[in-house]
């Protein structure tokens, strides 16, 4: 399938050449549209559409300028002009730049068929070796990201094995090295706000920023497991290593890769980088300690950090103390969240955040284990919310918390979804509760049942029992029997030849006089005039 992208800036005529692409029953499909020029450069990037379909009379980036830009920067991508003008100046571009065909508006279905089929067959001879050998490059950085993503979730373990599926893939596998792992703060917040929540597309433009930087061959990459991190293989003797070693001898570092990765994703992406770095390893068999090691110290950072962070692993340092969760607040929000109480949740977990806010030690690690206290305690009393909310759950959504503005947004995600599942809860409750109350008013509604006692039985309030009672049935509680009891009245007045006085009392009514004032008010007629109304085919109007 050949990716088509077409640039008008004109929506008609944008929409126009897409229907006519569709109706040409090729091989090719609209992947984007652009307005002008400069649009249509940084869609590419994205897109990386094989033909471009351009007007030559567009707003700040015209036609050729734009087409320059594509012979010099795209040279495999191919071009179909269709323009209103048949000026000779954009004719001579369109012959420059080697556009495959100049067409003039109104364009007809079989010339741009034929424009078609042009570039398309342009395209397939353009496939030279530089081509192939560039998708070879690609293929095998991406089955070597695959190999080093399985050794460290050793997924691949046997070291024989390791050693000869590294020699498959041209990869020394005794070398040293440093493992580095790099994650962003705000990537959770960025992915979600910019990236529709696709954290994939995201590292997706961070690993095409990193590649730009280092180039396909300079350091082995991978992503890290939860998708949320890169790794990267450094020689030891790279002047990449040089620099980590320079920085453990206590010297003055260079991380010009590292600050200009930094740079980049700062300014495009608003993150910025949070980079670990492990000590020296012999061979890939020990990348899962390796990992281990530069997560251990990247969360060894502090969570009020800003700015490009790296640190290098060291053995010998220990963890700093720097809780901000006792075992009593812990308590405090298991209760609540057991109990269901909106204010108390919302108020333990704002105060949890305070105390981060002002603990300005306190580090990513300890956050994040904290973090899983609480999620346990959610999902311990609050059974089926990890179910109904998986992504707030997920080990993934405590590792994105790098900063306070991700703690709080997870921890008012959390609240929110607390506050649902307590609702909904309560609901249910109130549900059963009434079920339970209706069955016993439908079986005793001819006794003298009143609110109060009703309210004692269940051991309620009576003022709040009225108002649930009202909530779930839609009637209030005196409504609900009086109607049980006229139901009953009328059946038996229909298929009985009881006194009415009789009916009275066995509904609950002591008073026949009564009985029958209730009754009109209900069904519109008196008792009398309802058996009339209903007489069998008896004939019978006993009264």
């Amino acid at each position: 399938m050949y990716k088509v992208m077409v640039v008008d800036d004109e929506t008609l005529g944008r929409k126009s050449i897409r229907k006519m692409i569709s109706e040409l029953l090729l091989d090719v499909e609209v992947i984007a549209e652009a307005q002008n020029g400069e649009e249509a450069l940084e869609l590419i990037e994205i897109g990386k559409p094989h033909i471009v379909v351009t007007d030559m009379n567009m707003p700040v980036m015209d036609g050729q300028r734009f087409l320059e830009a594509l012979h010099e920067r795209y040279g495999d991508i191919r071009v179909i002009v269709i323009s209103g003008y048949s000026q000779f100046e954009y004719l001579k571009a369109a012959i420059r730049y080697q556009a495959c065909e100049y067409l003039l508006k109104p364009v007809s279905v079989p010339e741009l068929r034929e424009s078609m089929v042009q570039a398309m067959e342009a395209i397939r001879r353009y496939m030279s070796l530089q081509q192939q050998q560039r998708e070879t490059r690609e293929m095998r950085r991406m089955k070597r990201g695959a190999f080093l993503q399985n050794v460290t979730a050793q997924r691949i373990a046997n070291r024989a094995d390791i050693m000869q599926q590294a020699r498959e893939m041209q990869m020394d596998a005794s070398e040293s090295y440093r493992l580095v792992v790099i994650r962003f703060r705000r990537f959770s917040e960025v992915a979600r706000t910019g990236f529709h929540g696709n954290a994939e597309l995201l590292m997706f433009s961070i690993d095409n920023i990193l590649r730009e930087i280092l180039g396909d061959e300079r350091m082995p990459t991978f992503i890290s497991d939860d998708g949320m991190g890169c790794c990267l293989i450094v020689s030891e003797d790279s002047p990449e290593g040089e620099a980590f070693a320079t920085a453990e001898e206590g010297g003055t570092p260079g991380y010009k890769w590292l600050e200009a990765l930094h740079k980049a994703v700062q300014r495009t992406l608003k993150l910025e980088v949070l980079a670990g770095v492990s000590g020296v390893c012999e061979g890939y068999a020990e990348l899962p300690e390796a990992y281990r090691a530069a997560e251990r110290t990247l969360l060894h950072e502090c969570l009020h950090g800003s700015g490009l962070t790296v640190s290098l692993a060291n053995p010998s340092e220990q963890p700093r103390n720097t809780a901000a969760l006792t075992s009593f607040d812990a308590l405090a929000i298991r209760q609540a969240f057991a109990s269901g109480s909106a204010t108390d949740f919302r108020r333990l977990l704002e105060d949890y955040r305070t105390r981060t806010n002002r603990s300005v030690d306190i580090t990513i690690g300890q956050v994040q284990r904290e973090l899983m206290i609480i999620r346990e305690a959610a999902e311990s009393e609050m059974k089926g919310i990890a179910a109904a909310h998986p992504a707030l759950y997920e080990t993934a959504a405590v590792a994105g918390v790098t900063e306070p503005g991700e703690l709080r947004r997870l921890l008012a995600e959390w609240a929110d979804a607390a506050e649902e599942y307590g609702a909904g809860r309560r609901e249910t409750d109130s549900a059963q509760l009434i079920g339970q109350l209706v069955d016993y008013l439908d079986a005793h509604y001819f006794e003298d049942v009143s609110l109060i006692d009703a309210a004692t039985r269940f051991h309620l309030d009576p003022s709040y029992l009225s108002k649930l009672f009202k909530s779930v049935t839609s009637e209030n509680f005196i409504e609900y029997v009086t109607r049980k009891r006229i139901e009953k009245a009328c059946e038996l007045l229909r298929s009985s030849e009881r006194k009415i006085s009789d009916i009275s009392e066995l509904v609950g009514y002591e008073n026949q006089r009564y009985f029958s004032q209730v009754f009109k008010k209900n069904t519109g007629q008196t008792p009398s005039e309802y058996r009339n109304a209903h007489a069998d085919q008896t004939g019978n109007t006993k009264n």
